[in-house]
């Protein structure tokens, strides 16, 4: 009876302790996550903010900065996805010079390489919509 008590509460704390690890890291994944994607959808107001905060602006300068900014927001989507477009081009050039140095496994196992990277990425974009910074608060700052 008493090896089983010892039991039951040596698996309970084994599990509380899995449980705690795996709750504790999605934590640690999702903040760090936030940290490094503090972009915020409002980046015009954004900028403004922290603009305003160094320089001082009044509130006449902070309407021209903005639109200053607002002007040149589609330039700048275009010119976004123009270097998205360029550098997925590029790395796709060289994936495939690559394979052209590896044997035929090697060739296979870099594929599945390549679709597990793809697919983690893909994840990640899914997590950051998932918790997406707040605008409210990184607007001011």
């Amino acid at each position: 009876m008493r090896k089983t008590k010892l039991t039951l509460l040596l698996l309970a704390a084994l599990l509380a302790g899995v449980c705690l690890g795996f709750f504790g890291n999605s934590a640690i994944i999702r903040a760090r996550i936030q940290k490094f994607s503090q972009i915020p959808a409002n980046m015009p107001e954004h900028i403004t903010g922290k603009l305003t905060e160094r320089l001082g602006l009044n509130p006449e300068q902070q309407q021209q900065v903005l639109a200053v900014f607002k002007a040149y927001e589609t330039r700048m989507e275009e010119t976004r996805q123009q270097r998205r477009a360029l550098i997925d081009a590029l790395l796709e050039e060289v994936r495939v010079e690559i394979a052209q140095h590896l044997t035929p496994e090697q060739q296979e196992a870099h594929k599945q390489m390549l679709a597990e990277m793809n697919q983690r990425h893909r994840d990640a974009r899914a997590l950051m919509r998932a918790f997406p910074p707040p605008a409210a608060t990184n607007a001011g700052k």
